[in-house]
């Protein structure tokens, strides 16, 4: 992922009241992370103030059920512009609406300031725990959602502020042990009820144990899991992933800006009931590109295939996508090979996977250049299709059984819906921007 560039906080001569400064439960401003629900129902997505216009961030929640009427009616024979949308001047293929026909009205929930990233934990059926980095704080939300809204606080009010209890930033909950800065990516695993999230500028990696049916607590902290980067001595952890999440015993791989390696962790619980601990695991070396050790660092984002059986890694130097051979060996360990790579743009910022098998498409967001990247990872890898999606790409998120991927633009309010299906006459293309973009 790219850094967020902060905004400044404008001051004017009178105290605002609450309700100015308290964002709106409808739109879109700064939005970077985003999720869908597992069962394509729903897309999380956080706003993260940047511009510090508001007292707080935010998540919002967009149902995906309207979103896919209103692309049929738009794509279909009649081309039907429903009120609140207009066709895009500059691109035919595409339909502007107002981001507020599809988001779900105090169903969201406020939080801090510069958040990033969006884990998605899946408890009781129907039920489900975001687990998101905010820098700001900095911290570590939890929010829970029941199906129709989401929850952070004690009191039964819509769209609230989280309260202290769920915004975690002491390990164990002692205040001499604080979290480290600019928490930034994360992973949720739902068979093994936990969370880690990744520091950008300091290499830590922070454990939280988020039980099916209780609260979630910070319960560990390591910093040596990589080396500082030989000619600047910063460190930095980025990307993190579960080869297979839904199944336990799952093993995390994680990614750093700094090193050119991949470290592999796994979660210990003791059987006395003590909190549960980072196990560290094997790593291997990014091998992809280049000849030797070290020519491949700055990961910025990893995640695998629907069996686990491949890892697809987003790379700055070189700019690259590398492919991992990650079945398992004959002694029951990934193999952890390279197998495959292909070029991409110069400052990738995240990246997802859809569909399986002959279907399979990586998606890699270009921050600088306004671009998603389509790759196709069969055989050696190609480069399917580049195609504009807005300015400032930041996040992409796929909803495989409807055959769309969401692209949050950071830097003009908007969320870019890309049509994947197979036999589409619109596929790979933008087919709706949800949001009118905000001006230069």
């Amino acid at each position: 992922m790219v850094s967020i560039r902060f905004g400044l906080l404008l001051v004017c001569g009178c105290t605002a009241s609450a309700d100015e400064v308290k964002p709106p439960d409808n739109q879109l401003f700064f939005p970077t992370g985003a999720a869908v629900a597992p069962d394509d129902s729903y897309l999380f997505v956080v706003n993260a103030n940047s511009e510090l216009r508001y007292d707080s961030g935010a998540v919002s929640v967009l149902a995906l059920a309207p979103i896919d009427d209103v692309i049929a009616a738009w794509t279909g024979p009649d081309r039907v512009v429903p009120d609140g949308c207009a066709p895009d001047p500059d691109h035919g293929e595409t339909l502007v609406c107002d981001e507020a026909l599809f988001m779900s009205n105090q169903a969201g929930v406020r939080i801090g300031n510069f958040a990033t990233d969006i884990g998605v934990q899946s408890r009781d059926p129907g039920q489900l725990r975001l687990i998101i980095p905010t820098r700001g704080d900095p911290s570590i939300a939890w929010v829970d959602w029941d199906g129709a809204a989401l929850s952070c606080s004690s009191g039964s009010e819509g769209f609230a502020l989280c309260d202290d209890r769920h915004r975690l930033s002491f390990v164990l909950e002692d205040p001499d042990r604080g979290i480290f800065n600019e928490p930034f990516g994360v992973f949720a695993d739902s068979a093994g009820e936990f969370a880690m999230v990744t520091h950008l500028t300091s290499g830590a990696v922070t454990l939280v144990d988020s039980p099916r049916n209780g609260e979630a607590i910070i319960t560990d902290v390591r910093t040596d899991f990589f080396a500082p980067d030989a000619t600047s001595g910063a460190r930095g952890a980025t990307g993190v992933a579960g080869r297979t999440p839904n199944a336990s015993g799952d093993m995390i791989y994680i990614s750093s800006r700094s090193d050119d390696r991949v470290q592999m962790v796994t979660v210990g619980r003791p059987v006395n009931g003590a909190p549960p601990f980072m196990l560290q695991g094997n790593h291997f070396f990014l091998e992809a590109v280049g000849a030797n050790n070290g020519g491949s660092t700055d990961t910025r984002g990893l995640a695998f295939s629907p069996s686990g059986e491949r890892m697809y890694l987003v790379n700055r130097r070189p700019p690259s996508l590398q492919v991992y051979d990650t079945s398992l060996g004959p002694t029951g360990f990934p193999r952890n090979q390279a197998i495959g790579a292909s070029d991409v743009c110069r400052q990738a910022s995240t990246l997802t996977v859809s569909g399986a098998g002959d279907d399979e498409r990586i998606y890699v967001t270009c921050f600088q250049d306004g671009q998603l990247y389509i790759i196709d990872p069969r055989g050696a890898t190609s480069v399917e299709d580049i195609i504009l999606v807005g300015r400032g790409p930041y996040a992409v998120t796929a909803a495989t059984t409807r055959k769309k991927v969401f692209v949050t633009n950071f830097l003009e309010d908007t969320i870019a819906v890309v049509d994947t299906a197979a036999a589409s006459p619109t596929r790979n293309r933008v087919v709706l921007r949800i949001g009118e973009p905000r001006a230069l």
